[in-house]
């Protein structure tokens, strides 16, 4: 296995795996990113850049990060939590998984939904993300409590 590196991006650390998977073509590797795991929601509210209540109203074109591709969302605002959107609607990107041989949401996409949800984001590249591909949103119903405490 290659080398173990750790890099912090925008809080969020990752560790990024230099031989990767070879899931494309036997003599190339694929860099494999291992995605911190969170505690719980307060722990994502702590790491995360922004924090906020919205409803994915439409797909917005597709990004890349890492060498993934990510579909982004035109996400409607409804509450901030932590940070500033600077907009009622924003272009939130789901963050793709990593050593899957080239799918970038196996379990589906988790912004690919018309539900609320609270979305924990990080900033790339004057780019919005959800913060990992497992962890980066949650459903939330109106009158739900909020599953962190605001810092």
């Amino acid at each position: 296995m290659g080398k173990l590196t750790t890099l912090a991006i925008a809080g969020v650390a990752v560790s990024v795996v230099g031989t990767g998977c070879s899931f494309l073509v036997p003599t190339t590797a694929e860099t494999s990113v291992d995605w911190v795991w969170f505690q719980d929601p307060q722990d994502q509210f702590e790491q995360a850049a922004l924090v906020a209540v919205g409803k994915p109203v439409r797909r917005d074109g597709q990004t890349s990060i890492y060498g993934y591709t990510a579909q982004t969302h035109l996400v409607e605002i409804e509450t901030i939590f932590k940070g500033a959107a600077g907009q009622d609607t924003l272009p939130i990107s789901s963050m793709p998984q990593t050593c899957t041989g080239g799918e970038s949401y196996p379990n589906g996409d988790p912004l690919d939904t018309n539900q609320r949800l609270i979305i924990f984001a990080t900033e790339h590249d004057n780019q919005w993300f959800t913060m990992t591909p497992d962890q980066g949103v949650m459903p939330f119903e109106q009158g739900t409590p909020l599953p962190f405490e605001r810092s």
